[in-house]
Parts: structure tokens; sequence; C-alpha cells
């Protein structure tokens, strides 16, 4: 089954509702997964390593969601999503 492209705008607003505080970091990473977040960081390359490493340290149960959000947002994941609308 093809899985629909990412769409970053809404995996920006899924992102900033996290930030404000709307959403626990359980259900925003979950919202990322299945927004194909990881796709974006892959095809990105180089420029969201950093991105795709705390991402991974995640996919294989080594950090919890709310360190790897810490992560994400240390490595500049919302003006990564941004740069993508």
């Amino acid at each position: 089954m093809d899985r629909p492209p990412p769409e970053p705008a809404k995996l920006l607003s899924q992102w900033e509702a996290w930030e404000r505080g709307d959403e626990l970091p359980g259900r925003t990473m979950a919202n990322l997964k299945t927004g194909e977040a990881r796709v974006l960081l892959e095809a990105a390359g180089d420029e969201a390593a950093e991105l795709l490493a705390a991402w991974t340290r995640w996919e294989k149960g080594q950090s919890v969601p709310a360190e790897v959000l810490s992560a994400l947002k240390a490595g500049g994941m919302r003006d990564f999503l941004a740069s993508r609308t």
C-alpha cells in the first residue's frame, strides 16, 4: 500500500501544538511518525543528519519521546519543517 507523501505544513502544525503545550510528547511523536516526518528528514540528507539521528534513537527505543523532542527542538526541527512549507 502506498503512503501519501509527507505534508510539511501539517507536520509543522503538529509540532507547534507540542511547543504550545497542547499535545503530549508521545502523541506528538506518533503524529510525526504517521505524517512521515522521517521521509522528510531522510530526503534532506546532511542538512538533517542531526535531526535524523535523534529520530532514530526514538525508533530504536533508545530514547523517550520527551528527550527526542528536546533534541529535535535544539536541532532546529521547527525551522526545518517551516522551510518545507
